[in-house]
């Protein structure tokens, strides 16, 4: 009976066996079919697209809208369509001058009393219309000389025309930055009111422990009423930036969502030289001088035509309706006409002529000289701006690590709130000063760019550099502990972190030494 039992109990146990091998031999199967069958039924995997969150949207609009405005406002600012009125008006001196010699017509009429002469005649009232063309087919050069003269000036109103669009429009870019720049002064007033309030909360909690007097703790609420007095200064200085924006632009934007604008990196000049050369090449204020020069001297090649003699084709017709008087011509005939005056008003106005000429002369070596001025000015303050920007940057590193210091040893009890203090308005002083120095250089390269022509918007043939000018949306500038969280806090490429002039570089760079342990012998 036994025997029996432990014969069933091994068939038993067999059995279990032979179907676990199986279901082991056939997992590696299934499982390939499956994956097999996984890959035959897979679906196409969707590639990850980018997500733009709601302050690059907005950024992206307030740039195409600013791009518009910049375009709007180059041809329909005040200042603008004053200039092109004038040039309009040249335009139409043009047209008058070339239209001079077509024929100049002439109807007059003249009233009497004839009388024939005849015995028992009698008087009789009479009536003549007389029409006149005439047309000048030899004038001394009078005609030409005023046609160039007209053509000088027309192109002088319109180099003027392009003059005040590139004002206007570096104008508009200014204020658009100074937005930007007043904006990032006041956040960083507010962070730096924030940090003092933060501190004075960890002093009032040393005080009210008895571990420090009251003294400090009045002085950082003296510091952060100053630094609350400066965040309200640089708040209505933004506001003012914001209504000029607003003038150029027709629209108020938020601030903190404008996108970055700088000048594009192929702006850069390499020399003072290359400066000069390319600034008297393009500028338009020089193309203005020398054409009121030219015509100016247009003027005086007419005036002194006007001392020669005009032969003129003259066709003239007379009739007189009532039939009383007995001529009724038609001429034909060539006049030779020589205008001497009185010999004196000739000479005043050549003479007249000739001193405009030389004022003309004289004012386009100022405007040469003004310009070479200002570009070479320009150019060295955008020379001495980058090196001033990078020497604050690594100053407000530096100062930055030294403020995140003490403020981490105050935490521990080992620093005073006073030097904590202190650290935290040599940081925030500097880099204010980072600020201007950043948006100080990027208003100076746009004058730069202006200077030689850079700025220049031709709305029908486009304007690529309007769409290199903006970058992405702004960036935070400050982390959350207060400290300058990038390096470029206005500029249209990709900005890194922020700097950090690590001043223990020798220092962490020892290695120590491990030494041999002594026994205990």
């Amino acid at each position: 009976m036994s025997a029996r039992h432990s014969t069933g109990r091994r068939r038993g146990t067999g059995a279990l066996c032979a179907a676990l091998c199986a279901s082991l031999a056939l997992a590696p199967l299934v499982a390939a079919a499956q994956d097999a069958q996984n890959a035959n039924e897979a679906p196409a995997r969707l590639a990850p697209a980018r997500r733009l969150s709601t302050p690059s949207l907005g950024a992206a609009s307030y740039a195409q809208r600013v791009k518009q405005a910049l375009i709007a406002l180059s041809q329909e600012y005040p200042e603008v369509q004053t200039a092109q009125a004038a040039a309009n008006t040249s335009g139409f001196g043009v047209e008058t001058a070339k239209k001079a010699r077509y024929p100049r017509f002439k109807m007059g009429t003249a009233s009497g009393s004839y009388n024939s002469g005849a015995a028992d005649a009698r008087s009789q009232n009479y009536t003549v219309l007389t029409a006149e063309a005439r047309v000048s087919v030899i004038d001394g050069g009078a005609m030409s000389a005023a046609l160039r003269a007209a053509e000088a000036g027309h192109q002088a109103d319109d180099e003027a025309v392009v003059t005040t669009s590139q004002k206007v429009v570096l104008d508009a870019l200014t204020a658009y930055l100074q937005v930007q720049r007043f904006e990032l002064k006041k956040q960083i007033a507010r962070k730096s009111t924030e940090l003092v309030a933060e501190l004075s909360r960890i002093e009032a909690r040393r005080v009210a422990l008895g571990a420090a007097g009251e003294n400090d703790l009045n002085m950082a609420a003296s510091r952060r009423a100053s630094v609350a007095a400066r965040e309200s200064d640089f708040e209505a200085q933004r506001d003012e930036a914001l209504a000029k924006f607003n003038t150029y632009f027709r629209f108020m934007p938020d601030a903190a969502s404008l996108p970055v604008l700088a000048a594009p990196a192929y702006w850069r000049i390499a020399s003072r030289e290359e400066a000069l050369r390319r600034a008297e090449e393009r500028s338009t204020e020089i193309a203005e001088a020398k054409n009121r020069v030219a015509r100016a001297q247009a003027l005086v090649e007419q005036q002194e035509a006007s001392i020669w003699p005009t032969v003129d084709a003259v066709v003239v017709k007379s009739k007189d309706p009532r039939g009383v008087s007995p001529q009724d011509p038609t001429r034909a005939a060539f006049e030779l006409n020589w205008n001497f005056g009185n010999g004196f008003d000739r000479q005043l106005r050549l003479k007249s002529a000739l001193a405009e000429v030389a004022n003309q002369e004289a004012k386009l070596e100022g405007v040469r000289l003004n310009l070479l001025e200002l570009t070479s000015a320009s150019w060295a303050r955008t020379v001495s701006g980058r090196e001033r920007e990078r020497q604050l940057m690594e100053a407000v590193s530096t100062s930055g690590q030294a403020f995140r210091g003490r403020r981490r040893l105050m935490e521990f009890g080992r620093e005073t709130l006073p030097n904590v203090l202190d650290a935290q308005l040599d940081y925030y002083n500097l880099l204010f000063d980072y600020v201007d120095a950043v948006f100080d250089l990027r208003i100076t390269e746009l004058r730069l760019a202006r200077t030689v022509g850079e700025l220049r918007i031709d709305p029908e043939a486009g304007s690529p550099w309007i769409d290199r000018i903006f970058g992405p949306p702004s960036r935070p500038a400050l982390s959350e502990d207060g400290m300058l969280s990038m390096l470029c806090i206005s500029s249209n490429a990709a900005c890194a972190s922020e700097p950090v002039v690590d001043r223990s570089a020798a220092s962490s760079a020892a290695v120590l030494r491990s030494t041999p342990r002594l026994s205990a012998r």
